[in-house]
């Protein structure tokens, strides 16, 4: 028998509280939730969550902050995050994914719209789950689990964006990769997040990983279409 997917509710508010609980079990999901910042990250030690549902506004610490610890920790960096605010601000959602959240709700909103989200989120997870977890690139050894780059003794972290965009390449060798396709992939909010934080993103990657950032080997960009990745051998 397969286990259920545990999902962590974290808002102070009771009654959307129940709410979701009801509408998330009969989804099939097993349900936890938390009534305040810290709550939850005692939870998240614990519990492993499968995927975290995250309010912004919570007693004691805010979910910015409640967001900002969970990928500081390695062994809670991994959980995804779905936040769910009314705040409704473009500057809201993409500081929520500056953070590393996978998703942004905005109260109100439809509980069938966010089981579909949640799935959406899940099925990406676990399709990077299936790519290769130490990769080589030149002389730069990637190990995708830990989010380290390690080059001539020295150790850098990726962040989950850069992870994300980087695991997408790896699963898409050879491929013409636009940047619709790398935000609906890594973002999952391509309405949201400017074509240029791709770049951005690419761009502080390729430092981690090439030799020559500004010549890359691996990671090339091809005008007027996106990106194309160069596959290297897997450690």
């Amino acid at each position: 028998m397969i286990a259920k997917k545990k999902i962590l509710v974290v808002d102070d508010e009771k009654e959307l509280v129940k709410l979701l609980a009801f509408n998330l079990s009969i989804a099939g999901y097993d349900v936890i939730s938390a009534k305040s910042g810290i709550e939850a990250l005692e939870i998240c030690e614990n519990e492993k969550p499968s995927l975290i549902i995250l309010d912004i506004m919570l007693p004691r610490i805010d979910g910015w902050e409640v967001c900002r610890r969970l990928k500081q920790n390695t062994r809670t960096r991994h959980i995804p995050i779905i936040m769910l605010s009314a705040l409704s601000e473009v500057d809201d959602k993409l500081k929520g994914f500056y953070l590393g959240i996978d998703d942004y709700i905005t109260k109100p909103f439809s509980p069938r719209e966010l089981v579909v989200r949640i799935k959406r989120v899940l099925v990406r997870i676990e399709s990077r789950s299936n790519t290769a977890k130490r990769i080589r690139a030149g002389s730069s050894e990637i190990d995708l689990e830990g989010s380290l780059v390690k080059r001539n003794n020295q150790e850098m972290l990726l962040t989950e964006k850069e992870k994300g965009i980087l695991e997408f390449f790896v699963n898409n060798p050879g491929r013409i990769l636009s940047h619709s396709e790398i935000l609906d992939a890594v973002w999952g909010q391509d309405n949201i997040v400017e074509y240029g934080n791709v770049d951005v993103h690419i761009s502080h990657l390729r430092e981690k990983i090439e030799k020559d950032p500004e010549d890359p080997q691996f990671i090339k960009t091809i005008k007027g279409e996106g990106y194309k990745f160069e596959p290297f051998p897997h450690v």
